[in-house]
């Protein structure tokens, strides 16, 4: 029978419910990013552009607001790893991976928000010159960019979901 070490691990499920409740946060930004992808309208040689509704705009501030408390976060992570290390190798390869995949996730997240920004925000107008072959100006849809938001940030979601919940559980266990 396996006998963990009743080392001093710290509370962590409360970081673990700060965690999930990013995730939640995430998850009901990523539903108002593809509301507002499907309805989109963006034609760039007529010049038709989206315009940012309150909704998309709140969540994207939601969204920043979450990538800056994942990035602030880094301290609290290394700090779990640490004292989870005691519980063995495994587990402490088990948490550094659901960590990497955090911080993957959220950079990844925020260089697709980075991309749909400047999408948003371009103000020249396309010409019909050269609308294919190696020459075309490259044309994101912003609705398409923001699905691909979306997707990234529930992946994240997910990566932050799965973390907390191992750190919950190997917390239980130890105790």
């Amino acid at each position: 029978m396996n006998q963990y070490p009743t080392t001093a691990v710290p509370d962590l499920s409360q970081r673990a419910a700060v965690a999930v409740a990013q995730a939640a946060r995430l998850r009901g930004a990523a539903v108002a990013l593809r509301r507002f992808a499907g309805s989109v309208r963006y034609h760039p040689i007529t010049g038709q552009r989206p315009q940012p509704t309150v909704e998309f705009t709140e969540a994207v501030t939601v969204l920043e607001q979450v990538l800056n408390e994942i990035q602030r976060g880094a301290a609290d992570r290394a700090q779990d790893e640490a004292a989870l290390a005691s519980l063995g190798d495994g587990v402490a390869r088990q948490v550094r991976r659901d960590h990497q995949a955090i911080e993957q996730s959220a950079q990844v997240a925020a260089a697709a928000l980075q991309v749909l920004r400047g999408v948003l925000s371009a103000t020249d107008e396309a010409t019909l010159d050269a609308p294919y072959g190696h020459g075309a100006p490259s044309r994101h849809h912003p609705g398409a960019l923001c699905t691909i938001v979306a997707e990234r940030v529930e992946a994240l979601a997910v990566a932050l979901e799965s973390a907390a919940v191992l750190k919950a559980n190997l917390t239980r266990r130890a105790r």
